[in-house]
């Protein structure tokens, strides 16, 4: 399990709640390293942060307080002891030998290398997690496991009730048997170099003006985020593999003999589904005159995180828009179901559904949650800070009569399996998002050894 930098931030926003003690601290980094395999510094951990990274990781809160940690007399007791401990060890080994003075103050060194390297830990985590999050989390007590605060923010800057009229007001309007652009590098940077540009100059030189990018001669142009498609040409008679990439229908290059190889099944797959293989790329140049430098680089993920591995279900759904990986916990108590999905590759992409749903704690209070469920079996569900995040989303599209649709990654083997969910958050969506709806899955044919693509090579 990872926790990237984007969940710190909202797992250590400012909450208002009391400094947790040493011991506390100490067992919240030692939990996390369990879990991710990399111990945080957390110097400035609350008892309402600790909370909400244990119940991230799936901890739970209850144990901040067990074996009398958070007790003033037993922690103080606690670091006598410790100290006491050291004071004796060093004692021992400075008697022990001749050369225990050495050995002594070595250990001495390292406790001061150690205390050294996790302030620099604790600057660098200053520096990257203190943002404040837009959502608030809600807030457990520590003795109970209770949520005590934090209510999920409406959707900014419409309310949930004014989304849901224009929703329902624009169902009629959405285009039916229209082409889908689906983009093939949903989160990525252009990382796959393209080749042949220099035979290209002239629709490179027009995307880049189009963009503003290059507007003399000897001059030196740029263009990001531009949008371009990736077309397969069975036709083309250097290679019945070929893909090229191009803007407004012009080439701007094509992907690599060995990219061609590994990507033409999922363009063509998507071609022949009368889709538009989509991406995002990045153009550099100089234009010398009669001559073009250019590099052109395109937005790709691999080839198994192209198409799902299962179709979308049946009835109105909408797919969210992708976002950062959430962790989807509980999925090892379900690996039955996701066996069946564990590709050859280890890796793939599912559409998972979220649903709003009600666990009702001991004391009565119910707190709600959101369930991720595969081909309407469910594979796991978000913890109470995640599931905040997407809870105003899930009530503006039930309030729509639609089933929120999510990508899914999988990673597994025949031994265990892991789901990462990739959906935008409630304060990421955008009003033009919410007022368009239902934003319906790309429809792919069956996986198939060979798809028919209509020639497009141009000379």
């Amino acid at each position: 399990m990872r926790i990237d930098d984007e969940t710190w931030r909202q797992l250590l926003a400012p909450d208002g709640t009391a400094a947790a003690s040493k011991f506390q601290r100490n067992f919240v980094r030692a939990a996390v390293a369990r879990v991710t395999g990399t111990r945080p510094s957390l110097m400035h951990l609350t008892l309402g942060q600790a909370a909400s990274v244990f119940d991230y990781i799936g901890e739970s809160p209850a144990k901040l307080n067990a074996g009398g940690r958070g007790e003033a007399g037993v922690e103080k007791a606690g670091v006598i002891a410790q100290w006491t401990l050291l004071g004796l060890l060093l004692m021992v080994v400075t008697l022990s030998s001749p050369a225990g003075i050495l050995l002594a103050a070595g250990i001495v060194g390292l406790i001061f290398l150690m205390r050294k390297r996790r302030r620099r830990r604790q600057a660098w985590e200053d520096e990257t997690w203190s943002g404040n999050s837009d959502v608030p989390s809600p807030t457990p007590d520590v003795r109970t496991g209770v949520e005590v605060s934090g209510t999920a923010t409406p959707l900014h800057p419409v309310s949930v009730e004014a989304a849901t009229a224009a929703s329902r007001r624009n169902h009629a309007k959405t285009p039916k048997g229209e082409p889908y652009r689906m983009s093939l590098g949903r989160p990525e940077w252009p990382n796959v170099e393209v080749v042949g540009e220099h035979a290209y100059g002239e629709g490179i030189r027009a995307a880049l003006r189009a963009s503003g990018a290059l507007t003399a001669q000897r001059s030196e142009g740029e263009a990001e985020s531009l949008q371009v498609e990736l077309v397969a040409e069975p036709d083309n008679p250097y290679d019945s593999n070929a893909i090229s990439v191009r803007w407004n229908g012009r080439v701007l290059g094509y992907l690599s003999r060995e990219d061609a190889v590994r990507y033409a099944q999922p363009v063509r797959r998507i071609i022949a589904s009368g889709l538009v293989a989509a991406s995002s790329a990045r153009i550099w140049a100089y234009d010398e005159g009669n001559q073009l430098r250019a590099r052109v680089t395109v937005a790709l993920p691999e080839p198994a995180m192209i198409a799902p591995l299962n179709e979308p279900p049946t009835g109105v759904n909408t797919l969210l828009p992708w976002g950062s990986g959430i962790q989807i916990l509980k999925e090892e108590d379900h690996f039955d179901v996701l066996s069946r999905y564990v590709p050859s590759e280890g890796i793939g992409l599912l559409f998972v559904t979220l649903h709003k749903e009600i666990y009702t704690l001991k004391n009565g209070t119910q707190r709600p949650f959101v369930e991720v469920r595969l081909n309407g079996e469910r594979v796991g569900e978000l913890s109470n800070v995640t599931s905040a995040h997407l809870l105003p989303l899930l009530d503006h599209t039930e309030a729509v009569g639609e089933t929120a649709l999510a990508y899914a990654k999988i990673t597994g083997s025949a031994l265990a399996a892991q789901l990462v969910l990739q959906a935008a958050k409630a304060t990421e969506i955008s009003t033009a998002w919410l007022v368009t709806g239902p934003h319906t899955a790309p429809k792919l044919l069956p996986t198939a050894t060979e798809y028919v693509v209509p020639p497009a090579y141009v000379k």
